[in-house]
């Protein structure tokens, strides 16, 4: 007969996920407009982990208000899942995308990354208000 010993520290509790590393955040967010579309671009502070990086993406969200509607200070944002990035292991660990923008909205963008693992805090917000007769040209952020 086998005898087989259980380990433990003796206290009983419920059973605990393994501890997963944090996800990190996107960092310096900005944008530069030309015409019709905007160009996002970030980083991230550093490469991700082999583990990290199998299905990562970055998540882009979009605000979009319309120009003429009233400011409601102190109301929340609605976002909405604008676009999926493929997280890609870069040498600069920079990322951008390409959106379009319609005339008359102000938009407000934020970016996150997602992993299996869960979700980082969003980045820095952006805004852009597209006016109606805005100038071809590049504008970007300071």
């Amino acid at each position: 007969m086998l005898n087989v010993g259980y380990l433990g520290c003796g206290v009983k509790g419920p059973p605990v996920p393994p501890r997963q590393p944090p996800v990190p955040a996107v960092a310096d967010l900005a944008y530069a407009v030309t015409d019709q579309t905007v160009t996002l671009t970030w980083r991230l502070p550093g490469a991700l982990s082999a583990k990290q990086a199998k299905n990562a993406a970055f998540g882009v969200y979009r605000s979009r208000t319309a120009l003429g509607e009233s400011d409601c200070d102190g109301c929340p944002l609605a976002f909405e899942k604008a676009a999926s990035v493929p997280y890609v292991d870069t040498q600069s660990n920079r990322f951008s995308i390409d959106a379009p923008l319609e005339p008359g909205y102000r938009y407000v963008f934020n970016v996150r990354l997602e992993t299996d693992g869960g979700a980082g805090p969003d980045s820095n917000p952006v805004q852009v208000d597209h006016l109606p007769d805005m100038p071809s040209g590049v504008l970007e952020t300071p």
